[in-house]
């Protein structure tokens, strides 16, 4: 099996094949639960789907701007020509916010240089610098040296994009995490979940070290230490009204009312539960 989010990742297999210990894990967890089976169409391609739908009345706070563990510390994905048009219809505010343009320039790379390796490179720097830009996405930047935060993202809200045009810039993984998609190998079929207490035997984040997921460990004293501001349970909310808009534009409108039906026929949400919301995908700086 494989980690379907993952694919594109640029380590390849090393990253996105299940170990068998997990795979048997993974496999017999959706055995024991109650799913939604349906096709989807992700980025043009329509999968059979089997929906582990309870996880999404988990409560989740997607505190980006108060988080002092960075989930982007990887380029999980190639980019796409999306992302790399973006880049280079913005390249001003792209080396104001990540001063990549600056860093290459100071190791002696030209203009020209720079500007080839957006288009053509796997992840848009030269691949001497690979390893260093892995350990920190090419993309992400650090306001004020703080929180780790997205400059595709932020140069979206610059531009007043849609939810449609931001989701279709950024990778698809990174739309989505931390929810998670494993694929059989040949992806005759994939399997939607997210981490928790039961499913992080197999999923590829650990529950345990996500706290925009995992309200119990923001109580602990070693995070307020760490990340002394955010992260409060009244901001807490089920991840099926936190991303609404998000899984609508990627699984489309069916998928999140069949959801939405089957957790409120479960009483695992409640009518009130869907109030106003201002999602994380339009937070700005």
């Amino acid at each position: 099996m494989k980690y379907f989010l993952f694919l594109n990742h640029p380590k390849g297999e090393k990253i996105y094949k299940l170990s068998e210990k997990r795979e048997y894990i993974l496999r017999e967890y959706f055995k024991s639960v109650n799913t939604i089976t349906m096709p989807l169409e992700i980025e043009g391609k329509v999968y059979d789907c089997v929906v582990d739908y309870t996880v999404f009345s988990n409560l989740a706070n997607f505190d980006c701007f108060n988080c002092q563990d960075p989930c982007c510390a990887d380029n999980p994905s190639i980019y796409s020509n999306e992302t790399r048009n973006l880049i280079l219809n913005n390249l001003e505010l792209y080396n104001t916010l990540t001063k990549n343009i600056e860093i290459l320039n100071e190791n002696e790379y030209s203009f020209e240089e720079i500007i080839n390796h957006i288009k053509t490179s796997p992840l848009m720097v030269p691949e001497e610098t690979v390893e260093e830009e892995i350990s920190l996405c090419t993309c992400s930047f650090k306001p004020n040296n703080k929180s780790t935060l997205c400059s595709i993202h932020s140069i979206c809200l610059k531009n007043n994009m849609s939810t449609e045009e931001i989701i279709s810039s950024k990778p698809l993984v990174c739309n989505l995490w931390p929810l998670d998609i494993i694929a059989e190998d040949d992806l005759s079929k994939l399997y939607i979940t997210l981490p928790d207490d039961f499913t992080t035997g197999f999923t590829i984040e650990d529950y345990y070290d996500t706290p925009c997921i995992n309200k119990e460990l923001t109580k602990s004293s070693t995070f307020r230490r760490k990340n002394p501001e955010g992260f409060y349970e009244k901001d807490y909310v089920p991840v099926l009204i936190a991303y609404k808009e998000t899984l609508i534009h990627i699984f489309g409108k069916e998928f999140y009312e069949k959801i939405k039906e089957n957790l409120l026929k479960e009483n695992l949400l409640y009518p009130e539960d869907f109030q106003e919301y201002k999602e994380q995908i339009f937070k700005n700086i």
